[in-house]
Parts: C-alpha cells; structure tokens; sequence
C-alpha cells in the first residue's frame, strides 16, 4: 500500500519490555506494551488503552480503520470507531477450533469452550462495518454461524514472481543446509500443537520401509522439544530433519530443493506456505481439513487424506514418490492453482475494497445476497505464474 502511494500504520505489539516506534520501508510501526503469550513465545500479546489508542488516531488521521486481531486491539478499535466514525473493516484469521485447543487440556477441543469462541467471535466480527476472509470456505463456516455483515473473499496471496519453478535454479541449498540425497518432503510453519507435525513425523516410518525419503520441517516453535523427542522415541534421528528459522530470501530455493510438501493442520483458514509450494509447483498431500482443499485438489496437484491418519498420509506420500510422471503432472496443476493467488490482486483488491469503504458503499452487499467473489475478479488478466 506504500508503494502504491497510501500512508499505512501498524499498531501492534512490541517485542521488548517497552513500548516504541520505528519504521519499516515506508510503513510506520506502532509498538505498544504487550505480554508474554503462554500458547506462543514468539507471539506477544498486545494491550493498549483507548485513550492511547485515540491519540494515535488522532496523530495519524486515517480514514479507514483495518483490524487484524480479535482481542484487545480489536475491541478497541470497535470502541474507537463509533466515537471516530470511520468505516472499520477486518480480516479474520482463524477458526474456533484452533483458539479451543489451547484453551483445553484434552486432546481435542471441548465442545462447550470451542462453542463459547464461536458465540465472542461472531458478536465481534457483527460489530465491524466490512469482513475479509482469505478463502470461501473459511467465510461459509462464520455465515453458518451467524455472521450477518457484507464480507468479501481476498486470498492472502504469494509473490509468484519469487515462488515460482526455475529451469536452472544454480542455488547451493544442498551445502547451506546440508540436505541430504533421496526424496525430499517439506513442512514449513510454527512447531505448534494445531499444526499437527506430529502425523507427518509418524508417517515417516511407513514411508522409510518403502524409500529413501526425508522430512524437513522449517520453523520455529513451543512444540519443538516434544516433536524431537517423539522422532527420537520412532528412531528417525537420520531422516527427520529441523531446520529452524529459514531466512525467508532462502525460502523459495529451499521449495524448489524438494520434491514434495506435506501439511497435516486441521485448523488452516488458507495456509501461506501450502500457498507457495503450490506456486513452486509443487504436488502437495495436506489433510482434508477446513479451507485446504481448496488449494489442494485430490487427485489432481495432490492428495486429501483424512486427519490424523499417519498411514493413510504415507500412502499418499508413497503414491506421488514413486510415480515421477504423476508428480510432474501434479506440479504443472499447482501452477494453475496459485494463478489466481498473485499477491498483486491481494493488494489491488484490498485497495479497492478501501475506496468503497470511503465511499460509503460498505453496506450495499449482506450476507444473505450474492456477494462478489473478488478474489476471482482479475483471473482472466493473471500474468504468468513464474515472468520470463
């Protein structure tokens, strides 16, 4: 949005003791108090009061207000809004389901605290005069609930002119991150519990009795320790690899270094990283779970197994593996698949959503109407997936 000649502020947490503010590439950054995040050390909370809050707006005068979180700053921002009123609009990030696992000790969710996550989130989000969810899927499960304001579907989008295949990448991955010979399978994302890398590291034995295969899981995360012991207990010290953080002007070589990615989450409203492998092209097997089929579909540029099934997830492994043919055919898909993800429709999307906004047309569209589907608007005009 700076580029395209917009004046952006961030308000969101600082990562050190104090509150401060800095900039970055144009975008000016707001870093208020936070606290420490029992469920993600790298993930502080924010926390702001409202007169801070005022203040800011008052420095910064925007004319639209965009929240990106459903806590404090968001009821903030609600607050701020009827007394400002200026049009606020959100993007919502998660599912219920993903909040209710942290906030329980059993393996699954109970249902009565994933029900009470549902009943705050829709309250929330009905306060807000426009709602942006990355997927179809991910927006049919709030309308369901009862979400009763205009909603618009903008994918998140990937820079496909970095993620893309390369015919001659001449990238020294192999020796940077001493990746060893044979197939080579990917996750990338937070070592959480909702990621569910603990099926992928169990498929690994029934994959091995068949090939010489690897699994390298990128990121960093609280689950860590416990996803090395258990690849230890399994004994797959020498086929289980963490990388850890991965700078991310590393991360497209390190796409194009593998053959296949891999995603068992039952609780991805997109999925970013699904989103650049299949811009890579990649074949990908991900679980039949929420807004994934909708980036990977069965058969065609991957395969959909049922959740936490480690079997049934090496077998799909095993089916693309073995047959090059396939797992070329399946790259090419995913290549039509990101087609309509090019991060510059996100951005050129999110702009024009802001000009209705300002013009007052926020509320032409409720739910029960046919809502655009702008993040299929620009297809017919996407330019290549990888530039000459």
């Amino acid at each position: 949005m700076v580029q395209k000649g917009h004046a952006v502020t961030v308000v969101t947490a600082s990562e050190r003791p104090e509150p401060y503010r800095d900039e970055d590439e144009g975008v000016q950054l707001v870093r208020v108090r936070s606290a420490p995040n029992p469920f993600w050390e790298e993930g502080p909370i924010p926390f702001i009061g409202k007169k801070d809050l005022e203040d800011i707006v008052a420095q910064v005068q925007p004319q639209v207000l965009h929240a990106h979180d459903a806590a404090v700053l968001g009821l903030q921002l609600l607050r701020l809004s009827r007394d400002a009123d200026l049009p606020l609009v959100a993007t919502c990030y998660y599912v219920p389901r993903f909040v209710a696992r942290y906030l329980t000790w059993d393996d699954e969710p109970q249902e009565v605290v994933e029900s009470m996550v549902w009943g705050y989130s829709i309250w929330l989000l009905n306060q807000f005069d426009h709602v942006v969810f990355a997927t179809s899927t991910h927006r049919e499960l709030f309308l369901q609930k009862g979400l009763d304001v205009p909603t618009t579907i903008i994918s998140n989008g990937v820079d496909t002119t970095r993620y893309c295949p390369l015919d001659d990448p001449a990238e020294d991955m192999e020796e940077r991150y001493a990746l060893p010979s044979g197939w080579r399978i990917l996750f990338v994302g937070r070592l959480a519990q909702d990621k569910e890398i603990d099926i992928l590291i169990r498929a690994m034995p029934h994959v091995r009795a068949e090939q010489e295969a690897h699994l390298f899981l990128v990121g960093r995360g609280d689950d860590r320790d416990r996803l090395e012991e258990l690849t230890e207990e399994l004994g797959l010290e020498r086929c289980v690899h963490f990388l850890g953080f991965v700078p991310e002007v590393d991360m497209p070589a390190l796409y194009r270094s593998v053959d296949l990615f891999a995603i068992a989450s039952t609780c991805e409203v997109q999925s970013l990283p699904t989103l650049q492998a299949v811009a890579t092209g990649l074949p990908v097997v991900a679980a039949d779970a929420v807004a994934l089929p909708e980036l990977v579909h069965d058969g065609v540029n991957g395969f959909l197994v049922p959740p936490g099934e480690p079997g049934t997830m090496a077998k799909a492994m095993l089916g693309i593996l073995r047959d090059p043919g396939l797992a070329a055919r399946m790259g090419q898909a995913s290549l039509s698949v990101a087609k309509s993800h090019g991060e510059t429709h996100t951005f050129d999307l999110y702009e024009d959503l802001y000009w209705q906004m300002l013009r007052g047309n926020f509320r032409l569209h409720r739910p029960e109407e046919p809502v655009p589907d702008t993040s299929l608007r620009l297809a017919s005009d996407d330019p290549p997936v990888c530039p000459p």
